[in-house]
């Protein structure tokens, strides 16, 4: 395991086994192992629970306000594939984040005022939407309420050729919100220049119940080129022994590989 926090990683795992995922404490311990730093969970949670006794008024507009308009909390036009735009705690400190970072912290702070809201993963922009007026969304990256009209045109703006479909405004699970985090993540570490970075990002992808294949092969590509095939065969191993059929073979293989690289 390359980090240095090793206890983030197992956390992560246990916290996504949950039937009801704490959303703020897995994107925290995803931000911790991803980073490498000593990053405290607990202080973190803390800070939302602050704000969250700062909105004037327990609504979602009232958090809205609060976060965009009082706070400043802001997209970030300047730098958007900043990495640290994806982590919890460096939006917290920074006030500048993605869609999804920021949609996650307008979640987090309308849960503890007791304001259901929702993550809606449209491709290309991640949005919010109340949960007591559905046909009102949030785009939280301009802090703007918008109407399904005004989402559906944002996405033909950032898709030109690709078709709406009335399903792209959803609410998507807490699960799926932190697959998109760590997916984004891993893209911006995919230049071949950021394998130390690209390395956590894998790893905190194996703990969900099925990686996509071509994660594993990734990740077992990087470590065996760092010269750590045991490593890699181990993390294989463990994903391999939670799942069946097909899908585990094809990982049993690929780690049998990897140890003979050892004999």
């Amino acid at each position: 395991m390359t980090s240095s926090q090793p206890s983030y990683l197992p956390r992560f795992r246990e916290l996504l086994c949950r039937e009801n995922v704490p959303l703020a404490e897995a994107a925290l311990n995803m931000s911790g192992h991803c980073q490498q730093a000593n990053l405290s969970v607990g202080i973190g949670l803390e800070r939302l629970d602050s704000l969250s006794r700062e909105v004037p008024e327990a609504s979602l507009d009232g958090v809205v306000q609060f976060l965009f308009g009082e706070l400043g909390f802001a997209g970030d036009d300047d730098n958007y594939f900043d990495s640290q735009n994806s982590y919890l705690d460096r939006v917290l400190e920074r006030r500048l984040g993605i869609p999804i970072s920021l949609a996650v912290l307008t979640i987090e702070i309308a849960s503890r005022c007791d304001v259901l809201a929702h993550g809606v993963g449209m491709p290309g922009h991640f949005l919010i939407l109340e949960a007591e007026r559905p046909n009102r969304l949030i785009d939280p990256f301009r802090g703007e309420f918008i109407s399904r009209e005004e989402a559906e045109r944002l996405f033909s703006y950032l898709n030109p050729t690709a078709e709406f479909l009335p399903d792209y405004l959803s609410p998507v699970d807490d699960v799926a919100i932190l697959n998109r985090m760590l997916n984004n993540l891993r893209s911006i570490h995919s230049d071949g220049k950021s394998v130390s970075n690209l390395i956590p990002v894998l790893e905190l992808l194996m703990c969900f119940d099925q990686p996509r294949l071509d994660e594993v092969r990734q990740l077992a590509a990087l470590l065996d080129a760092q010269g750590k095939p045991d490593i890699a065969a181990r993390q294989l191993e463990e994903v391999a022994d939670r799942n069946k059929g097909e899908y585990a073979q094809q990982l049993h293989q690929l780690v049998t590989q990897l140890w003979r690289r050892l004999n």
